[in-house]
C-alpha cells in the first residue's frame, strides 16, 4: 500500500453531484481526497491504497453503505468508516454501527461545516487506532525476537547479576564482558 503525506479520505457515492460536493467540502481541509462512484471502485482503491477515512453513501445499487463498510473493514481494519444517508432511521444506524462498525452517520443534505468537523474527528480517531495497532505490532515483533534469542541462546533473556550488579553469563564473572555485549545487543533490538 502506498503512503501519502496527508491522510487519505475516500468518498463513495453513486450520485456524481453529491460525490463532487462531498469531495469539494473535505478537500478544503487539505486531506488527500479520493472519489469512487461505486462500491466496487472503492474496494479496488482500498485494496491498493491506505485509507484513513471512508465516507460512503448508504443507498447504492451494488451494495449498501453498510455492506461496503464491512468489506472495507476486512481489507483495512484501521480505516474509520462514516456514512451519509437520507434514511435517518434507527434501523439504518443500528445496522451501520453493529454490522459495519460505522464511526459516524451524517444526514443528507449535510452541513459542510458538520461534514468537515466529523471527518476531522474521524481522521483523529484513525490516528489513535493506527497508533494502537502499531504498538501491538511492536510488542509482537519484540516477543518474537526474544523467543528467537532464547531459542538460539538459552538463558539469554534471563542473565544473572553478581553482588556488584554486573551481568554474569552462566554465573561466571569471567564472562562479564560477553554477557554485557549480549545484553547490549538485546537492548539495541528493543530500542529500534
Amino acid at each position: 500500500m502506498s503512503k501519502t503525506t496527508s491522510p487519505v479520505v475516500l468518498c463513495v457515492d453513486d450520485d456524481p453531484d453529491m460525490l463532487a460536493a462531498v469531495v469539494r467540502t473535505i478537500r478544503a481541509d487539505g486531506y488527500h481526497v479520493m472519489a469512487a462512484d461505486s462500491p466496487s471502485a472503492a474496494l479496488a482503491i482500498l485494496g491498493n491504497q491506505a485509507v484513513a477515512v471512508l465516507v460512503s453513501d448508504f443507498e447504492m445499487p451494488e451494495m449498501t453503505g453498510v455492506e461496503l463498510a464491512v468489506r472495507a473493514r476486512d481489507l483495512q481494519p484501521e480505516t474509520v468508516r462514516m456514512m451519509l444517508t437520507g434514511r435517518n432511521t434507527v434501523d439504518t444506524a443500528m445496522a451501520g454501527i453493529n454490522i459495519g462498525e460505522v464511526f459516524r452517520f451524517l444526514a443528507k443534505p449535510f452541513s459542510p461545516d458538520a461534514l468537515r468537523r466529523e471527518v476531522a474527528a474521524a481522521v483523529e480517531h484513525h490516528r489513535e487506532v493506527a497508533d494502537v495497532a502499531s504498538e501491538r505490532l511492536t510488542v509482537v515483533r519484540r516477543r518474537r525476537v526474544v523467543e528467537t534469542l532464547e531459542r538460539d541462546y538459552p538463558g539469554i533473556t534471563v542473565v544473572p547479576r553478581d553482588d556488584e550488579g554486573f551481568y554474569l553469563l552462566d554465573g561466571d564473572a569471567r564472562h562479564r564482558a560477553a554477557a554485557t555485549s549480549a545484553l547490549a545487543a538485546v537492548l539495541a533490538l528493543f530500542t529500534t
